[in-house]
C-alpha cells in the first residue's frame, strides 16, 4: 500500500514539476517574442507545440505566416494553425478560417472559411466576428443573411474593430427601423447567452 502510493505521489510531483516547466518555457518563449527576439520565441515555442501546446501551435503558425525568425510558408503555418484550431484555440481558428476564406496556403474553401471564422467568432474572437459577418453579407460559405451578417458586424464594432464599425455603418443604411430593432434583439440575445445562442 505505501509501495502504491509512494508511486502515485512521485508521478503527481514529476508531473507538476513537468507542467510548471512548461508554462515557464511558454513565459520565456513570450517575453523573447515580445522583444522581437523572435529565434529565441520560436525555439521555445517549437518544442512546446510538438508536446501539443496550443498557444505555442499558434504562435509557431504566426511565426512562419508572417517570416518571424523563419522563411515566410503559408503551408506550414497552416498545418500549425489547424493543430491548434482543431483543439479549440480561436486565435488560430480565426486563422485559419482567413487562409481557406483567401486561399492562402490552403485552397480557398468557403465552407470551411465559414466554419473555423464562426468557431471562433463564437468565442469572442472580433476579427472572427468580422469577417464572419461579412459571409453573411455576401453569402460565401453560408445562406446570404443581412440581419445576422449586421449582428456580427455589431458585436464586432461593440469590441473596437475599426473595420466592422465601418461594416456597420454601410450597411445600416439599407436596414428599415424595424430590421434594426430585430438586429438589436439578436445582439442582445447573442451576448447574454455568452454565444451559445446566437
Amino acid at each position: 500500500m505505501f509501495r502504491k502510493s509512494f508511486f502515485l505521489f512521485m508521478t503527481l510531483m514529476v508531473t507538476m514539476i513537468y507542467s510548471i516547466s512548461l508554462a515557464g518555457d511558454f513565459i520565456i518563449g513570450l517575453k523573447a517574442f515580445k522583444k522581437q527576439d523572435y529565434a529565441t520565441a520560436y525555439e521555445e515555442f517549437i518544442s512546446l507545440a510538438n508536446t501539443g501546446d496550443i498557444r505555442a501551435q499558434t504562435y509557431i503558425g504566426m511565426m512562419h505566416f508572417n517570416g518571424l525568425s523563419v522563411t515566410r510558408n503559408f503551408e506550414i503555418a497552416a498545418k500549425w494553425y489547424g493543430q491548434a484550431a482543431e483543439k479549440g484555440h480561436p486565435h488560430a481558428q480565426f486563422h485559419l478560417g482567413w487562409m481557406y476564406d483567401n486561399g492562402k496556403g490552403l485552397e480557398k474553401n468557403e465552407n470551411l472559411a465559414f466554419r473555423w471564422l464562426e468557431s471562433a467568432a463564437l468565442q469572442g474572437h472580433p476579427r472572427a466576428q468580422n469577417n464572419l459577418g461579412a459571409m453573411y453579407f455576401r453569402g460565401e460559405g453560408v445562406e446570404k443573411d443581412i440581419l445576422l451578417a449586421q449582428m456580427w458586424y455589431m458585436i464586432s464594432a461593440s469590441k473596437g474593430m475599426v473595420e466592422a464599425i465601418e461594416n456597420m455603418n454601410g450597411l445600416k443604411g439599407s436596414l428599415s427601423s424595424k430590421q434594426m430593432s430585430v438586429v438589436k434583439e439578436m445582439v442582445k440575445k447573442c451576448l447574454t447567452s455568452n454565444y451559445s445562442d446566437c
